[in-house]
């Protein structure tokens, strides 16, 4: 009997509806809008693919969200861990037109833009953290500034506007103190240290220099706890300068991370070889241990952003060594968590981020993150 094409195509309809009666019927999906939980002390946030800051679980190695912000954006978490602020700068074409410079306020929960405020024009260059920061107690922000001259932007946080401009010739960057108001770095080795609780009064002091500009600069990015106002800075040969903040600050002798290790002091001739401290972000603070995290390599004067193979852990009050970290691929940038069960973070060259347990100095996990070598931790 001779088939007809219905007969075959109706075949066919009856074995797939058979074929598919077992599968299960898939469901509309339901827009939401997902909540983070509050930000945990293994949290950590690299700059990654020139946009924004990705928040990763340190724990489990998840992405939980994305922070916008632009290759030449500077990020800070509130004191209360409830809102990430952007410092940032764009323009109307993407790279020309009109130019805004702005303090965006992002939820830390559900990463919803808050509000932005007005700044005026800020200092444009790859992220430091130095670059901009907040009080202690969440009331200021203080953003560095160029235009030309250097100043630093005194934003009332509470109000959404810019409470005044503080002119810091010579200086830059930004040191919060525990209480009202925050130091800059000079380029004739000192410190400008700027007293303000808002209203019209500002007291600007100045300490002698303290390190010699020329010959053994100090790193940009020291380290400042914000609850004590304690502050290390670094010199590129290996020289740490802890310092308690205010308007009389108080600087103690220098120690060598060299010497704190058994080693000679580094030298600074351009053939005096010693392990020195390097990389884009090379410092990184714990606060319940107090200890200090530096990223050292094997080099010469004048290597300090050479990428780091070692991570050092150091007892600044003690000025001794407590242990020498492998990294498992030269690194640009470090941080490390806050808490008493610690974790270090690594950027390789090629982005990937190592997490690594501070105790046992093993690797937990590799990120691939394509990360740039800046991370933010909460609290440090």
């Amino acid at each position: 009997m001779k088939t007809t094409w219905r007969a075959a195509f109706s075949a066919m309809l009856m074995v797939s509806a058979a074929a598919h009666a077992d599968t299960p019927v898939l469901q509309a999906e339901q827009s939401d809008v997902a909540t983070l939980p509050p930000v945990a002390p293994h949290w950590f946030l690299p700059a990654t693919a020139h946009d924004a800051y990705t928040i990763y679980d340190g724990d489990a190695g998840h992405i939980l969200g994305t922070v916008p912000a632009s290759g030449l954006g500077n990020i800070v978490l509130s004191p209360d861990r409830k809102v990430f602020y952007v410092a940032d700068t764009i323009w109307s074409r993407g790279d020309h037109g009109t130019r805004q410079d702005l303090l965006q306020e992002y939820d830390a929960r559900t990463l919803k833009l808050l509000r932005e405020i007005e700044l005026p024009p800020r200092a444009l260059a790859v992220y430091k953290k130095q670059d901009f920061d907040v009080s202690p107690d969440g009331r200021w922000g203080y953003v560095f500034d160029m235009s030309p001259a250097t100043a630093v932007t005194v934003v009332d946080l509470a109000h959404a506007s810019v409470a005044r401009t503080v002119d810091i010739p010579g200086c830059a960057l930004v040191f919060p103190w525990k209480t009202g108001g925050f130091s800059s770095l000079c380029g004739d080795g000192s410190l400008t240290n700027v007293g303000y609780a808002g209203g019209a009064e500002v007291k600007v002091t100045h300490t002698k220099p303290f390190f010699d500009a020329n010959n053994d600069p100090i790193f940009e990015q020291g380290l400042v706890d914000r609850a004590t106002g304690r502050a290390l800075f670094v010199s590129y040969s290996g020289k740490v300068y802890a310092t308690t903040l205010g308007q009389d600050p108080v600087i103690g002798a220098p120690w060598s991370i060299q010497q704190a290790a058994g080693q000679p002091v580094a030298g600074t001739g351009v053939q005096d070889l010693a392990w020195r401290p390097g990389g884009a972000q090379p410092f990184a603070w714990n606060r319940a241990s107090g200890h200090l995290f530096v990223l050292m390599h094997m080099g010469t004067y004048w290597t300090h952003k050479t990428a780091g193979t070692e991570v050092w852990e150091l007892d600044p009050v003690a000025h001794a060594l407590v242990r020498r970290i492998d990294l498992p691929e030269p690194a640009r940038g470090i941080a490390v968590s806050p808490d008493a069960a610690p974790l270090l973070y690594s950027t390789a060259e090629n982005g990937k981020i190592a997490t690594i347990d501070v105790r046992t100095g093993t690797v937990r996990r590799t990120i691939e993150a394509q990360a740039g070598p800046v991370f933010l931790v909460p609290d440090m």
